[in-house]
């Protein structure tokens, strides 16, 4: 775990994806064992049961799911980590396993999208799954655990949650930051960020949401965000502004890589304004097509951490 964190604090390329995959393995051998001596003891299988194990497998799955939202390969931990039902907020991860379980879905349903044929009957079942997923998402009601009531992490896991209908709505649905309704929440995560690093709130499990929201601005509407008045973009920056000014502080606070983080968004600002005319031009092509974030987001955001 070590290894993994000094290579994402050091470059955030793919050494620290080298660690990810041998801690992989490290944990099915490990599980193959604790296997091997139950059915020895003639006992049901268990999970680790120390909270040390606990953590390190979460810490590196974590790591897995949402990195992969930006480069949108293939995961290598699995879903058997995020239970759809517990909605207890996580202090480390700064969300439920619930909503973790509904972004692994909608990265596996966008894979599946992307190799489907264009026939009627998969659209159909493909638009079914989608909808489920939205609904899901929209029903979900996160809480802290019995007796802590951070109302701080409360609205870093809602934030978290803003982020994810963005994600669902550009990876399922194909929007644009030029849609409404991505416009509209994009807006919401960025002043909820802001609040809370002016009230001196800033962490690490803020980086996604700023990553999803950054990445989702619309190039021809960078302008004033509207929030109150000790808000950080009180002086009238634009959106862009307000990003850069975000993760500046969120770098004095993170060990993680911002650097990179950084890097990649100012990639995806420059391939949209590039691209504009395109982009205002283009309609809408066969189902089966790449999407705004597969074009936009995906290219050289390989090997990226986002916790």
């Amino acid at each position: 775990m070590l290894l993994c964190l000094y290579e994402i604090v050091d470059h955030c390329d793919r050494r620290w994806i080298v660690h990810l995959q041998g801690a992989k393995d490290i944990i099915r051998l490990r599980r193959q064992q604790q296997q091997r001596q139950a059915d020895a003891l003639l006992a049901l299988p268990t999970v680790p049961s120390d909270p040390v194990s606990k953590f390190v497998e979460l810490f590196f799955a974590f790591q897995d799911v949402m990195g992969r939202t930006a480069c949108a390969k293939a995961d290598l931990f699995g879903p058997s980590y995020w239970a759809e039902g517990d909605v207890t907020i996580n202090d480390w991860m700064g969300c439920s396993p619930a909503l973790v379980s509904i972004l692994f879905a909608i990265m596996d349903l966008s894979r599946h999208r992307r190799h489907m044929v264009s026939s009627a009957s998969e659209e159909l079942t493909f638009r079914a799954r989608a909808s489920n997923l939205q609904r899901r998402l929209d029903d979900l009601v996160q809480s802290p655990a019995v007796g802590g009531e951070d109302e701080t992490l409360r609205r870093v896991a809602e934030l978290k949650r803003l982020a994810c209908s963005v994600y669902i709505q550009c990876a399922l649905h194909g929007a644009r930051p030029c849609d409404p309704a991505v416009k509209v929440t994009v807006q919401e995560i960025l002043a909820g960020l802001s609040a809370l690093v002016a009230q001196g709130s800033a962490s690490q499990a803020m980086m996604w949401p700023l990553f999803v929201a950054a990445v989702e601005l619309d190039p021809l509407d960078d302008v004033v965000v509207e929030n109150p008045s000790r808000s950080m973009e009180a002086e009238n920056s634009g959106r862009r502004r307000l990003v850069l000014r975000l993760l500046m502080e969120m770098a004095k606070r993170s060990v993680s890589s911002v650097a990179r983080m950084r890097a990649v968004i100012e990639g995806v600002w420059q391939r949209r304004d590039f691209h504009l005319h395109a982009v205002e031009d283009r309609k809408m092509g066969l189902f089966a097509d790449l999407n705004d974030w597969e074009v936009f987001v995906v290219p050289g955001s390989d090997a990226l951490s986002l916790v």
